[in-house]
């Protein structure tokens, strides 16, 4: 079921959308070969300007690494840890994830997801918080209702990937900060995969699934109906079983044999009723592990990766986003052989994916058309685009590379002296 677009995100894998544009009906038999040298060129080129990204955000999060030897308290500044935040999020966004608001997050608890139970979390732990997330769908899924006797069929919005950065609170008490099984002064980094956006609470590391309203119900009331009658014969027999105890502690008299029997009736009817009540707690316990065993098999099952091994995903993914936009932006530009306006553009090349792969997207034109200018793949007329000829495309990219690759094999790069980083 096709949904409408939630980010910039490509659900399509790039070696389809090559495959596509290679067998377009646009293309030449000539071009090919240098189309497909085009999209070579734009992978390696991406790809050496993230690998300057991937350097500069792990060497940032070395101090903030929470799998860093021992257990205490990282020794970490303010500033620190908000230069990495500001630095992961240039990649998120350049991976097509987009920062949710804790708006959406709070208004998503309405919405129906796998969990069927409340999830809590404890306010004050985190001194910072932030999801990230592409490719809202929807998704058929199956649900227990009856207590699990029947199933049925519902469609759930779900998300392809989530990441969940998030900084422990320095003043939080050391029990919660404990209980949450993190470290002060470090940065967390989780990935996940398929999340429906009812659930995005279930991956706090402290989340609690409660029991819900109508479980509780239910035993509160097979309490009452079963502890009524016992209630009723304890009230009677306290007091000949405060007499028996009374007299074998001496205090008064003597206990007759059919006082001493009512005062063994007593005792076993208060017995009853106290192992009414360990059972139904026993029962309600039981009722609440099951829940927060399916919160956890739940996280657990969809992670990915958590913190430093996070990275190599994201700049990846990072770099597949890239190279895709750029890629499908030059291409179906220069088949439709005119210049084109970018609104234009854009129709077309969402039209394209939709007739092409049955995929809504809301491609980024803007972005998309300041890399190709970037890299001098097209030439702007005004309001208008057109793409340079394939081989005149070709010998830019040769040349961006020769000057990218020369700084940074001279020790970094300076930006706002590099051509092919300014937008």
């Amino acid at each position: 079921m096709t949904t409408e677009a939630f980010d910039y995100y490509i659900p399509v894998r790039k070696s389809e959308i090559v495959s596509a544009i290679l067998r377009h009906k646009a293309l030449t038999d000539t071009d090919r070969p240098e189309m497909a040298s085009l999209i070579r060129w734009l992978a390696l080129l991406f790809h050496m300007e993230f690998f300057v990204t991937s350097e500069h955000i792990k060497e940032l999060y070395v101090g903030l690494n929470p799998d860093q030897k021992g257990a205490d308290t990282l020794k970490t500044s303010h500033a620190q840890r908000q230069e990495f935040l500001d630095e992961l999020d240039k990649v998120m966004i350049a991976a097509n994830f987009r920062p949710l608001t804790n708006e959406e997050v709070e208004d998503a608890d309405s919405k129906e997801g796998r969990l069927r139970s409340e999830i809590k979390v404890k306010a004050g732990v985190f001194s910072k918080v932030q999801f990230y997330a592409r490719g809202l769908r929807e998704v058929e899924t199956e649900v227990d209702k009856w207590f699990g006797l029947r199933s049925r069929k519902v469609m759930i919005p779900t998300f392809d990937h989530v990441v969940f950065a998030m900084i422990p609170g320095l003043n939080a008490s050391k029990k919660d900060i404990k209980r949450a099984g993190l470290r002060q002064g470090a940065a967390y980094l989780q990935l996940f995969r398929n999340i429906p956006l009812a659930d995005l609470k279930a991956l706090y590391p402290n989340a609690r699934a409660q029991v819900s309203w109508f479980r509780k119900g239910m035993i509160a009331a097979s309490t009452v109906i079963a502890g009524a009658p016992l209630l009723m014969k304890i009230i009677p027999a306290l007091s000949v079983l405060l007499l028996v105890i009374g007299a074998y502690l001496g205090i008064s008299g003597k206990v007759e044999d059919d006082t001493l029997k009512r005062g063994i009736s007593a005792a076993a009817v208060l017995a009853a009723f106290i192992g009414l009540g360990l059972r139904q707690w026993t029962n309600y316990e039981r009722h609440s592990l099951r829940q927060h065993k399916l919160l956890a098999d739940h996280a657990l099952s969809n992670k990915l990766n958590t913190n430093a091994g996070c990275f190599d995903y994201l700049i990846a993914a990072s770099e597949d986003a890239e190279v895709k936009e750029a890629f499908i932006a030059y291409a179906l530009l220069y088949f439709h052989g005119e210049p084109m306006e970018m609104e234009a553009l854009d129709a077309h090349i969402e039209a394209w994916f939709k007739g092409r792969f049955d995929v809504m997207i809301d491609f980024e034109i803007d972005d998309a058309i300041a890399k190709l200018e970037r890299l001098s793949l097209v030439v702007r007329e005004g309001e208008t685009f057109c793409a340079v000829p394939l081989g005149k495309a070709l010998e830019s990219c040769a040349d961006n590379w020769r000057l990218l690759s020369s700084n940074i094999a001279r020790g970094g790069i300076e930006e706002d002296m590099l051509a092919f980083f300014q937008g």
